[in-house]
């Protein structure tokens, strides 16, 4: 990438335009700081007070991305701290054959990029958008002076970096399955906890995969083909474990999906 298309592709917005606060009426239903302080329950950084919040907010620049546009690629040099404000990011692994593992789906209020922040050097995965997403990012610079201000934050990058040490260990995990049916039940449920999204399906709120989750996505993080995925899908539906409604998937009974991957992880 030369240095004219990465300063294109670094472009921010820098103030609350249209689109920022439309998405955030969108994401929390109400505006202005108000709307950031609701955004900021579901966020990483939670923990820290309403001051370094919004000395957060203030320091970060917001841009609009398309589908799939990447906002960063892997092996980028990383120097800044990105979070959610609307819409889902994915983070895929890319292989030495160009092909890619998707290892996480973001939700509203998640955080990304930290190692740039941590360390200095480069990223160790590649982030795209989902449909249109706004993506906050702060310089490593800006967080490490906010942080000597607010010391709560530190606290929050430490549990982040732990957090995303945990994914990458589950994904290996995950990886070591040695049938299909097994990396799909152990994906769906990865996905399901990521996201944490709930939906009233017979009196019980269970766990949903929202229509932003392809079967093509499912695929990438199983290591099977969609149509393979769709036919272990289907099978679960009959069985009553999974219904799918609205291009969505709900996890009816998830402790089959637990049995189904821990025995193939017990059979490895």
């Amino acid at each position: 990438m030369n240095s004219e298309s990465t300063s294109a592709h670094h472009r921010a917005v820098s103030t609350f335009e249209t689109d920022v606060a439309a998405a955030v009426t969108r994401t929390t239903g109400v505006t202005g700081a108000v709307g950031f302080r609701a955004l900021k329950s579901s966020s990483d950084f939670a923990p820290v007070g309403n001051d370094a919040w919004d000395a957060l907010i203030s320091a970060s620049t917001r841009r609009l991305y398309s589908n799939n546009e990447v906002i960063y690629l892997q092996e980028e040099p990383a120097q800044h701290l990105y979070f959610v404000i609307s819409g889902h990011v994915r983070l895929s692994y890319v292989l030495d054959d160009g092909s890619a593992i998707l290892y996480a789906i973001l939700p509203v209020g998640a955080s990304f990029g930290e190692l740039g922040v941590f360390d200095g050097g480069v990223h160790c995965d590649m982030a795209t958008g989902i449909g249109a997403t706004i993506v906050g990012s702060l310089s490593t610079v800006k967080f490490n002076e906010l942080c000597r201000r607010f010391p709560p934050l530190q606290d929050c990058i430490a549990h982040l970096i732990a957090r995303r040490y945990r994914s990458y260990v589950d994904l290996t995990r995950l990886m070591s399955l040695k049938t299909l049916h097994g990396r799909v039940a152990q994906a769906l449920l990865r996905l399901a906890d990521g996201l944490g999204s709930k939906e009233d399906h017979d009196g019980h709120a269970v766990p949903r995969i929202g229509p932003m989750v392809t079967q093509a996505d499912i695929g990438l993080m199983a290591r099977g083909a969609r149509g393979s995925v769709n036919r272990t899908l289907k099978a679960w539906e009959r069985a009553g474990w999974v219904v799918s409604k609205d291009r969505a998937i709900l996890i009816v009974d998830r402790r089959a999906l637990e049995t189904v991957a821990m025995e193939q992880d017990c059979d490895g």
